[in-house]
């Protein structure tokens, strides 16, 4: 067998840790690798290829090589595309930011390729870092919403899952059948209720355009409706509570 190839890809960091003196572990989400945990020898030493580090938080091009009976790919290089200087300038921005990436990490998967799931990270931190700090809930939202749909958990909306008719105003949303159901029908387990306003909110997350959200983020209402149907769900998907939610409120 021939030596492992390298290659070049846009990455995301959505995780960086110090090691040994001068290196750093940096963990990358990319579209056609999914989660790549990689070595930067040399990363922090300030006339190094690196600069002093690669930067958490940020969009780039990384040049890697997989190294066979390791753990670790070796990052060669990284060039920042977008430093995302917004989610620095705000504690909302940072906040969102740092859910965004701690999520994104949670839901990539080492060597499975996944475009949807990082478009949908480059595309949230490029709005919260943009976007007024009021509308960094917003945007938190969306990613969750097209994370999820990217990933496979796309919570049932309508019909009610477990009876297949439609859902009338007596509605729970229900993890555990995995979306919308009749009170009737909801197994044992967690469940919320949702009025028809709250299930119209969440048929525009995971339907709608993204530049909608741009021109008309979500209000306080829609966004705790929002918010309490993804902190029911997110829990169950990731069999954990995600790193960085508390941050939010």
């Amino acid at each position: 067998m021939g030596a492992p190839r390298g290659y070049r890809t846009v990455a995301i960091v959505v995780r960086t840790v110090d090691f040994a003196e001068t290196s750093q572990v940096v963990h990358l989400v990319t579209p056609e690798h999914g989660l790549v945990p990689a070595l930067a020898k040399g990363a922090r030493a300030h006339k190094g290829a690196f600069q002093g580090g690669v930067p958490l938080g940020v969009l780039g091009e990384a040049d890697l090589l997989p190294r066979r009976g390791a753990e670790l790919e070796l990052l060669r290089s990284f060039r920042v595309t977008d430093g995302l200087r917004g989610l620095r300038d705000d504690v909302d921005r940072f906040a969102a930011g740092c859910y965004v990436l701690a999520l994104l990490r949670d839901l990539a998967r080492p060597a499975l390729g996944n475009e949807a799931l990082f478009l949908a990270g480059a595309t949230a931190l490029k709005a919260v870092a943009s976007a007024p700090p009021p509308a960094a809930g917003t945007w938190v939202a969306v990613f969750e919403a097209r994370a999820l749909s990217a990933t496979g958990h796309r919570p049932h909306l309508d019909p009610c899952p477990v009876c297949e008719t439609e859902v009338g105003r007596d509605a729970l949303f229900s993890p555990v059948a995995g979306g919308v159901v009749h009170r009737r029908c909801a197994p044992e387990g967690p469940v919320r209720p949702v009025s028809p306003a709250d299930r119209e909110v969440l048929a525009r997350l995971y339907t709608a355009r993204l530049p909608s959200f741009a021109a008309e983020p979500l209000g306080p209402a829609a966004l705790r409706a929002a918010r309490g149907v993804h902190d029911l769900f997110l829990p169950w998907v990731l069999e954990r509570e995600p790193a960085g939610r508390r941050a939010l409120a």
